[in-house]
């Protein structure tokens, strides 16, 4: 009960969270306004959620933005992220001028990170919110920025994509030669990961998901557990030259 008063003067104070309390404690509890998603086989390890068509997972991604108040969220993961990215910066991987991109950003909380650190950062999501100075409209499937062009790329939301090799192609055509990729996993079924409502691709191990990324030439440099937002790992690949090129 006096979780449930929480959450409502919670809401109260903040007039958003009368719509996201309505989401989180009515429409998820009875699941009677939420459309339902099945999910199909992507290879014997990964599975993804059939969409009626493209447009129907961009509609889908795209509303989460909209059921979800992130300002604790904004205050408490930019001090996480801020520490978690110390070594990289000691590294110089981090570091001033570096062009950084974040993948599906949300509202920017990883790019004011990277800002922190002297970075030229920018994030591109399918729904950045209004008047987002951190963040442009953009789907990390088809990323409109050019070729070797950035430095290092981070995302801690690969779970939402759709394509997983499409969006491992994407991030290595964009990255400089020798580039990064900061990429934070949850865990897979196996580890005892769970996937949510809008989460797109699951995976039995994260090594799985970095299978991915590994059959296009990156290397996985470092491997850090942590426990928030959910259990999973931080890894840092590089990108290596292939023997065809």
């Amino acid at each position: 009960m006096a979780t449930l008063f929480h959450k409502i003067k919670k809401a109260i104070s903040r007039p958003k969270l009368i719509r996201v309390w309505f989401y989180d404690n009515i429409v998820e509890r009875i699941n009677i306004f939420k459309k339902s998603y099945k999910w199909g086989k992507s290879d014997s390890r990964i599975e993804r959620k059939i969409y009626k068509n493209y447009s129907d997972y961009i509609a889908h991604q795209g509303a989460k933005l909209d059921t979800m108040d992130l300002t604790d969220y904004d205050e408490k993961y930019y001090k996480i992220l801020n520490e978690r990215l110390k070594s990289f910066a000691q590294k110089n991987i981090v570091r001033h001028g570096a062009v950084v991109l974040c993948l599906a950003a949300r509202i920017g909380t990883e790019v004011r990170v990277f800002l922190n650190y002297g970075c030229f950062a920018v994030g591109i999501d399918l729904n950045p919110g209004k008047g987002n100075k951190y963040v442009l409209h953009g789907d990390f499937h088809n990323i409109q920025f050019p070729d070797a062009s950035v430095d290092v790329i981070f995302s801690n939301s690969v779970d939402h994509a759709l394509n997983l090799l499409k969006l491992a192609g994407e991030v290595r055509r964009v990255l400089k030669p020798g580039g990064h990729i900061i990429l934070e996993i949850g865990k897979g079924t196996d580890e005892g990961g769970k996937f949510g409502y809008y989460e797109a691709s699951t995976w039995r191990k994260i090594d799985d998901c970095l299978d991915y990324f590994k059959n296009l030439g990156f290397t996985v440099l470092e491997r850090h557990g942590f426990d928030w937002p959910w259990p999973g790992e931080q890894v840092m690949l590089q990108k290596q030259k292939l023997t065809n090129e």
